[in-house]
Parts: structure tokens; C-alpha cells; sequence
């Protein structure tokens, strides 16, 4: 089954954010980061050079020094932590404004990327780091008993 997904640099650099927005302290270490969230640590490096590049994290240096969050929790989005670290979303390459697909003007599709264009876009847009770091797990699937998801499992 093929399936689109999130990048893993866009995976860590979310999870990263969302370990500082957690942060009583306000800083984290990199070493902390790390452990917690289960990025190597030569890969968290790279993102959150791309985060403080962005404008979203600032290191500070010496005695407890780590990284801070640049911006408050709720100005932060989504979107703002993923191009940070890849670039412009884009669902497919029609979309990227150079009308580079000779087919475009006559291509059925294109309506319907710009839509799901539009759709993720909202929703990366809407979801700020402060909503998320506040939500919970959603593990409610995954908590319930076990006859409870063989019983599900066995229905037709």
C-alpha cells in the first residue's frame, strides 16, 4: 500500500518544537531534546539549524544555555516549522507557480490539487505550536483493552 508521508527532517523538527513549547525551563539542551523525542542527535542538529535560520529558535550559550523557542507557542504554526525546514508545502509540482507541466491548461487534476492544496494548507496554517503542546496524546485507540480491539478487529 503506498501511502504520502511526512518527511522524517519535517517529523523531528515538529517534535522538537514541540519539546521546547513544553519546556517549564524555556531551554532545553540539545542532549535532552534528543533522548526524549528519539532524533539522533546529528539529525536534530541540522534541523534546528534550519529552525534558528527561520527565525523560530534561538540558542543560548554557557551554563544552561540550549535552545528557546524565538516566538511565542501561538505564533508559531505548523507551516512555519515545516517550510522552515523543507521549503515551500507543495502537494505536487503543478503547483509551484513556474507552470512547468506542459499539460496544465488541459490536465483534469489540477482543480482538484489546488484544492488539496488549499486544504492542507489551512490546516498546517491553523495549528499553532501552543494548540498542539497543549493537546494531549491521542492514544485512545491504542489504550483500550485488548478484547476490546480483537473483538473490532473480528467484525466484517
Amino acid at each position: 500500500m503506498g501511502l504520502m508521508q511526512i518527511p522524517r527532517k519535517i517529523e523531528y523538527a515538529l517534535r522538537a518544537m514541540i519539546y521546547l513549547a513544553d519546556s517549564r525551563e524555556g531551554v532545553a539542551s540539545g542532549d535532552a531534546i534528543s533522548a526524549r523525542e528519539q532524533i539522533p542527535k546529528h539529525f536534530l542538529e541540522k534541523v534546528i539549524r534550519d529552525l534558528i535560520r527561520r527565525g523560530l529558535v534561538r540558542s543560548r550559550r554557557g551554563p544552561g544555555g540550549g535552545y528557546q523557542l524565538a516566538r511565542p507557542a501561538d505564533a508559531i504554526s505548523f507551516r512555519d516549522i515545516i517550510e522552515a525546514v523543507e521549503g515551500p508545502i507543495m502537494l505536487n509540482v503543478c503547483l509551484d507557480g513556474t507552470n512547468s507541466c506542459n499539460l496544465q491548461s488541459a490536465c483534469r487534476m489540477y482543480r482538484v490539487w489546488e484544492d488539496g492544496q488549499r486544504a492542507l494548507l489551512d490546516v498546517f496554517s491553523q495549528a499553532t505550536l501552543k494548540e498542539i503542546a497543549a493537546s494531549t496524546p491521542a492514544l485512545s485507540f491504542l489504550s483500550r483493552p485488548t478484547t476490546t480491539l480483537q473483538a473490532e478487529a473480528a467484525k466484517p
